[in-house]
């Protein structure tokens, strides 16, 4: 296996996963089937291997469209995603989310993913997060300005 550089240490590292459905799933149907079937099986796994945070990015259609339209005449070279959700998994190193697909009962978490998700679409991606705005409206990491 190849081997994933962590080139920061000790900062928790943020792995993403963009999913399509297959088309014969509605997007609401898509989501609920990862809520209510496969995170069941998932969460404890990456309980185990100390997963830090895991949090879906849902995209409905309609919220889509709609800014497509906004964004076109703004933005008129930008590329529109337009996958169903994105996940996005906090770990502590590589090693923890190695261990996740690993674990021998994570297949068993995935039983159903090829009846629902297009994985030939999928996007993976791999790095850090710096905060710059927070939600209570304080600026960090930024130079010359604060709160």
């Amino acid at each position: 296996m190849a081997e994933v550089k962590d080139t920061q240490g000790s900062r928790p590292i943020k792995f993403t996963l963009t999913h399509y459905r297959k088309p014969e799933h509605t997007h609401e149907a898509f989501i609920d089937w990862i809520v209510n079937w496969h995170l069941p099986r998932a969460i404890p796994i990456f309980k185990k291997h100390g997963i830090l945070e895991y949090k879906i990015f849902t995209t409905p259609s309609d919220m889509n469209s709609g800014l497509k339209a906004m964004m076109i005449e703004k933005r008129p070279t930008w590329s529109f995603a337009d996958f169903d959700c994105f996940l996005e998994y906090t770990v502590p190193n590589i090693e923890a989310l190695n261990n996740v697909m690993s674990d021998p009962d994570w297949p068993a978490a995935l039983e159903q993913e090829p009846d629902w998700v297009d994985a030939s679409r999928s996007l993976l991606s791999i790095g850090y997060e710096t905060p710059y705005l927070l939600s209570n409206g304080d600026v960090v990491n930024v130079p010359g300005i604060s709160k």
